[in-house]
């Protein structure tokens, strides 16, 4: 429940009312959490449990053993580019931390890694959808820390639906792949390199100290993201249920069909890192010179040829979500928030 996902996806759950047990590889962890949700854990609506190592067997018996649950999100997934082991690091904790979970109704965040194949590249004239699986196995896990956790994560998915298909269980799940997640960090840091490697990338630009790592074509604010798990959970006990705690941009009130055992591309579309690049030119001039950020190819967002592009509309219509935030607000609010964290002298 600690990292940038799991700890926007925690907020939106306790904002829908939803009660809520978090779980952390340990007891400090909690902490952070305490803090900033204090009026939930003080009227006892967020709990927490320990789950040490997801990758161990059995490593949720205890917590699913302990309180009775109507969903279970399975976020957590290391992803970083410093892997010693890309099988221990990246690719098994993906794979067992995702059928280790499976005793419940399942929300899972999967990626878009699941579906992208990387050797396309940009795929000029490509539209990504559900029906795409990415061709990466775990031959590929030692040529780069990406492709473990490719690997990882497209191994973890199929897994879980075998295990519907095979095991007949009384839940359903949902996965949600999401692109390059955005967003302000609301994670527990003791120092910016703690960041997450998204929001690592936008500061090493913002601080001169890098031209944008770029990872792919399409994105999803962290907000949305944790709106899409929200909605999943609701799409899959019925197919219209409405809530005086959602708003009207997260739920339609319309029909939709259900959720269960369905798997969405969640994303508002393309992005571009020039994009990056030309709103710290626009919004920060002074900084940007003082520190060197590179220009690049102001205006010129994506390459002649053209880049792939992706189908959504399955999670507008069975989520019934409606992708609230724009590229300029997420840069606007991940701006703010890191020089924020600068100014704390993280």
């Amino acid at each position: 429940a600690s990292g940038f996902i799991a700890i926007a996806v925690l907020k939106a759950l306790l904002d829908h009312g939803y009660d809520v047990v978090g779980t952390v590889r340990s007891e400090s962890k909690t902490q952070h959490l305490r803090n900033k949700f204090s009026t939930f854990v003080d009227n006892g609506k967020l709990k927490f449990a320990i789950v040490p190592d997801i990758a161990t067997d059995g490593a949720f018996d205890d917590v699913l053993q302990a309180y009775k649950f109507d969903a279970v999100v399975h976020t957590s997934s290391p992803y970083h580019l410093n892997v010693q082991d890309p099988q221990k690091d990246m690719s098994d904790p993906a794979i067992k931390g995702t059928t280790g979970i499976l005793e419940s109704r399942v929300v899972i965040t999967a990626t878009f890694g699941n579906m992208l194949d990387i050797p396309k590249g940009a795929w000029p004239g490509k539209v990504y959808s559900e029906e795409d699986w990415s061709p990466v196995t775990m031959k590929d896990i030692d040529s780069h820390p990406v492709f473990a956790y490719v690997a990882g994560k497209t191994y973890a998915e199929p897994a879980a639906w075998n295990f519907v298909k095979e095991r007949k269980p009384h839940f359903t799940i949902t996965t949600l792949c999401p692109p390059n997640v955005l967003g302000p960090p609301e994670q527990e840091l003791s120092s910016l390199k703690q960041l997450n490697t998204s929001n690592t990338d936008i500061y090493d630009v913002f601080n001169g100290s890098s031209e944008p790592r770029f990872t792919t074509w399409i994105w999803i604010d962290v907000r949305d993201l944790a709106t899409a798990h929200v909605l999943a959970i609701l799409r899959a006990h019925s197919k219209r249920r409405t809530s005086s705690r959602l708003t009207a941009h997260d739920l339609h009130t319309q029909d939709a069909p259900a959720a269960a055992n369905q798997r969405y591309l969640v994303t508002p579309g393309n992005y571009s890192a020039q994009m990056i690049l030309d709103y710290i030119w626009k919004h920060y001039p002074e900084r940007a010179a003082a520190k060197g950020v590179k220009k690049g190819h102001p205006g010129q967002l994506n390459p002649h040829t053209g880049v792939f592009k992706a189908d959504n509309s399955k999670s507008i219509r069975d989520l019934g979500i409606t992708y609230k935030y724009d590229f300029d607000t997420v840069l606007r609010d991940t701006l703010k928030k890191l020089e924020e964290l600068e100014a704390e002298g993280k």
